[in-house]
Formats: structure tokens, C-alpha cells, sequence
């Protein structure tokens, strides 16, 4: 079972006191599935939990930051910066089968009008996508096909690559 909890520096609402977390002596045997740590990272929301493997998962939020973390112990493995607004969506990319470097890979999205590919294994960013007219709002991926879609005010049809294979513009909420 996972024993951490996601903290920000976000001091809490209304006139509630922050009680001190409570750590475990040494002469204290630690049980992994009832105790609890605070994972420390983020500075802001954190809106997006992804899981990478068995092992990691990352999350990401409103301070733009994306922390890559080990799922048993809570430790921060990597801190990813590339993004100067929040995080608006995030996946997991995997790698190719076929491939022999079998790397990690996620995308992410901001309110700064980019998509960023990101090695999770060496927290190297690998690509930068930054010709959108709008916020990306949502990102998926079509293993089948091999493609990823973005869609905000557009729709984008992506190939490994980074290759814009098909766009549709000008969507909006706001009816017909």
C-alpha cells in the first residue's frame, strides 16, 4: 500500500492548526502500509497523477512543475522544469516496442501554449511543441495507431515524431 500523502506549501484554510507530522523512532518498527509521509515538491495544486511503471508515478500541478516519484518510498526522483505556467494535462508515452532503449516517456501540457516530451528515466526534456493559439486542455494517446491528440480550441492528430499529421480549428464550448 502507498504510505505518503501529496503536501504543498499551501498554508490551510480558515483558522485550523497544522499538527506536526509524527515520525517513527528508531527503536519503533516501521510498518510500510499504516504509515503515513508528506511528499514534498510542489509549491502550488497538484492536479495530475500519472502512473509511469510498477514503481513511479508523476505529478504535476499549478506551480508548472512535474515530479517524477518512487511509489513505495515517496522519494523525489527527478524535477522536471520546462513549463513557466500550470500543467493542463499530462501522459503517460511509451516507448517504442521495437526500440532498444526502452525509455519513458511523458507529455505534458501547459497554459503556456506548449507540449513538452520528457525522459522519465534521466529527466532530459526531448522535445518542445510550441506552435498551439491556445492552451492544450487535454492530451491522449492511440497506441494502435502510434499517434497522440492535444485538443483545445483545435484538435491535433501528433505521430511519433512530432509530426502535425491533421488539425482541426476554432472549437469552442460556447454551442453552436
Amino acid at each position: 500500500m502507498l504510505r505518503w500523502l501529496i503536501g504543498g506549501s499551501r498554508e490551510p484554510q480558515g483558522l485550523a492548526e497544522k499538527s506536526p507530522l509524527q515520525t517513527i523512532g528508531e527503536e519503533q518498527t516501521q510498518n510500510p502500509y499504516t504509515e503515513l509521509l508528506v511528499l514534498k515538491a510542489h509549491h502550488d495544486i497538484v492536479r495530475f497523477l500519472v502512473r509511469l511503471d510498477d514503481y513511479r508515478f508523476v505529478s504535476a500541478g499549478d506551480d508548472g512543475l512535474v515530479v517524477v516519484w518512487n511509489a513505495q518510498t515517496g522519494e523525489k526522483l527527478l524535477e522536471l522544469n520546462g513549463h513557466t505556467q500550470k500543467i493542463t494535462a499530462i501522459i503517460a508515452f511509451p516507448s517504442l516496442e521495437a526500440c532498444e532503449e526502452k525509455n519513458q516517456l511523458i507529455l505534458t501540457a501547459s497554459a503556456d501554449r506548449t507540449v513538452i516530451v520528457w525522459n522519465c528515466d534521466t529527466g532530459r526534456q526531448v522535445q518542445k511543441v510550441s506552435c498551439f493559439q491556445s492552451t492544450v486542455k487535454c492530451l491522449t494517446f492511440l497506441q494502435r495507431l502510434d499517434v497522440w491528440l492535444s485538443g483545445g480550441n483545435d484538435l491535433c492528430v501528433w505521430n511519433r515524431k512530432l509530426d502535425l499529421l491533421c488539425k482541426t480549428s476554432h472549437l469552442s464550448d460556447t454551442g453552436w
